[in-house]
C-alpha cells in the first residue's frame, strides 16, 4: 500500500508545475555559482601565491641576516583559497583568516578583506550551500505546506482514506515523495554544476572530491527530510492551504532568516566575554607592575653591541613581559572560542543553520579548518623556538640571553634558509571533519523524528470531512 501511495504522489510531484519551476530555478543558480567559481578562482589562487612569495622571500632576508632576527620578526600566515570552495564558503570571509606569530609565540589572528571596494566585501556566493540553503529548502516547503491541507480542500483526502488506506501510510508517502522530488532536483542541479567545473577546469575529480559530494548530499537530504516534516506539521496543523502556506514561510523565515542571524545577540546575552579593551588593561597593568618589579637597566639597549651586560637585564624582562601577555591573551581566545561554538550549538536548532555547519565539516572549512590551523601553528611555533635555541647553542660568542622581542642578546650567524622549517597548512582527514559534525547530525535526526511524529499525531486527528 506503502509503494503504491509513494508511486502516486512521486508521479504527482514529478509532472507538477511546481517542480519544472522549481527545476529549472536550481539549475539555472547552479550553473551561475559554478560558472563565478571559475572565473573567480584563477584570480584568487595567482593572488595568493604572490603574497606566499613574498612572505617567503621576508623570511629568507631575514635568515641571511642573522638567525636572532628570523626568530623574534612577526610573521603572518593566511589562509589559502580552497579548491573546493564551490561546495560551501563556510562564511570564511567573515572569520579570521590569518594568523600572526614568530618563533616566541602564535600572538594573534585577524580577518583580511581581498576586496578591493569595502562596499562590496558583504555578499553570499553561489556554492551548493548556499543554494541548498536558500532555495532548496523553500523547494521542500513548496512540496509539501499543501499535502493534506490542499487534498483536504479538493475533498480528495476523505476519498483516499475511505479505500482503506492506513493514515500512517498516506502520510509516510506524501513525506517521502517531497523528499524524493526535493533530492532529484538537487542531484540534476549538481550534476550540471559538477560537468561544468569539471569541463571548465574549475575542479579536478578524485577520490576526495567524490566523498566531499557525497557528503554533501547527505547532508542536503537530511536537511530536506527535516524541512518536508516542517512543511508536513504546517500542513496538518490548518484547514486549508492558505494557512498552512503562511505557517510554511513563517517556518521558513524563522530557520533560514531569524535564527542563523541571531547569533551575535545569542552571544552577547547568553555568553557574554570581556570586551577587548578590558583584555588590553589586563595586559598594561601586567606590563607595568613587571617593568616597577625590574632591576634598573632592564630598559637599557644598544644595537651598535648587542651583548652588552644590560642586555641580559632587557631580555629577562622582556620574556617576562611576553609570558605575562600570552597568558592573559591566550585565555581571551579560549572565552571566544567557547563563547562562539555554544552560540553555534544553539543556532543548529534552525535546521538550515545546523546543515551549514554539517557542509562546512564536508568541506573541511570555516571554523573547523581555523581551529586545525591554529593549533598547528602552535605546534610549529614551539618547533621553530627549539630550533632557534639549538642553532644559538651553536654559536660560541652568542650569550644566549633570549629576548622575545628584539634582535640583540643572542647569535649574530646567519642561518641557510633551506634549514628552516617552514609551516604548511594540512588538509583537515576526513575523521577530523567529522568530529565536529557529529553534535549537529544528532541534532538533526533527532529534530525530524520529533516534528514528523508531531506530525502524524496531529493528522490521526484530523478531520478529512
Amino acid at each position: 500500500m506503502l509503494r503504491t501511495i509513494l508511486k502516486r504522489e512521486i508521479l504527482h510531484n514529478l509532472y507538477s508545475l511546481r517542480f519544472a519551476l522549481s527545476l529549472a530555478l536550481v539549475l539555472g543558480v547552479f550553473i551561475a555559482g559554478s560558472s563565478s567559481f571559475v572565473r573567480k578562482s584563477t584570480t584568487i589562487r595567482a593572488t595568493y601565491r604572490e603574497t606566499q612569495a613574498q612572505a617567503r622571500e621576508a623570511m629568507r632576508k631575514d635568515a641571511a641576516a642573522n638567525a636572532t632576527q628570523l626568530a623574534v620578526n612577526r610573521r603572518t600566515f593566511a589562509l589559502s583559497p580552497r579548491d573546493n570552495a564551490f561546495i560551501v564558503d563556510a562564511k570564511e570571509k567573515y572569520l579570521p583568516n590569518a594568523v600572526v606569530f614568530s618563533a616566541w609565540n602564535v600572538f594573534s589572528f585577524e580577518n583580511r578583506s581581498g576586496s578591493v571596494n569595502p562596499f562590496l566585501t558583504k555578499y553570499d556566493e553561489l556554492n551548493w550551500a548556499f543554494i541548498v540553503g536558500l532555495i532548496l529548502s523553500f523547494v521542500a516547503f513548496l512540496f509539501t505546506f499543501d499535502a493534506v491541507s490542499g487534498e483536504k480542500e479538493a475533498r480528495t483526502l476523505a476519498l483516499a482514506l475511505s479505500n482503506q488506506v492506513s493514515r500512517a501510510a498516506l502520510l509516510m508517502g506524501k513525506y517521502l515523495s517531497a523528499v524524493i522530488s526535493v533530492l532529484t532536483i538537487l542531484v540534476l542541479g549538481l550534476t550540471v554544476s559538477l560537468l561544468d567545473l569539471l569541463l571548465s577546469g574549475g575542479a579536478e575529480w578524485s577520490a576526495t572530491l567524490a566523498a566531499e559530494t557525497a557528503g554533501f548530499l547527505l547532508a542536503a537530504a537530511l536537511l530536506a527530510a527535516t524541512l518536508a516534516a516542517f512543511g508536513l506539521l504546517a500542513s496538518v496543523a490548518a484547514r486549508n492551504s492558505n494557512i498552512s502556506l503562511l505557517l510554511a514561510l513563517s517556518f521558513w523565515l524563522l530557520f533560514v532568516v531569524v535564527i542563523p542571524n541571531s547569533s551575535a545577540f545569542i552571544a552577547k546575552n547568553l555568553y557574554p566575554i570581556d570586551k577587548v579593551e578590558a583584555v588590553q588593561s589586563r595586559v598594561n597593568k601586567a606590563f607595568a607592575d613587571l617593568d616597577k618589579a625590574a632591576p634598573p637597566g632592564s630598559w637599557m639597549m644598544n644595537m651598535s653591541f648587542p651583548f652588552t651586560p644590560q642586555h641580559e637585564l632587557r631580555a629577562n624582562l622582556q620574556r617576562k613581559r611576553l609570558e605575562a601577555e600570552k597568558s592573559i591573551r591566550d585565555a581571551y581566545y579560549r572565552a571566544m572560542f567557547r563563547q562562539f561554538e555554544r552560540t553555534r550549538l544553539l543556532t543548529a536548532v534552525s535546521p538550515v543553520a545546523a546543515f551549514e555547519f554539517l557542509a562546512e565539516a564536508v568541506g573541511g572549512a570555516g571554523y573547523p579548518r581555523f581551529r586545525k590551523v591554529w593549533d598547528d601553528l602552535h605546534v610549529y611555533q614551539g618547533q621553530s623556538l627549539e630550533f632557534f635555541k639549538a642553532f644559538d647553542a651553536r654559536d660560541p660568542k652568542s650569550p644566549h640571553w633570549y629576548n622575545p622581542r628584539e634582535d640583540v642578546s643572542t647569535t649574530r650567524l646567519p642561518v641557510s634558509f633551506e634549514t628552516v622549517p617552514q609551516f604548511t597548512e594540512k588538509p583537515m582527514s576526513f575523521s577530523e571533519r567529522a568530529r565536529p559534525a557529529v553534535v549537529y547530525l544528532i541534532m538533526a535526526v533527532l529534530l525530524t523524528c520529533l516534528v514528523y511524529l508531531l506530525s502524524f499525531f496531529l493528522f490521526v486527528r484530523y478531520d478529512v470531512r
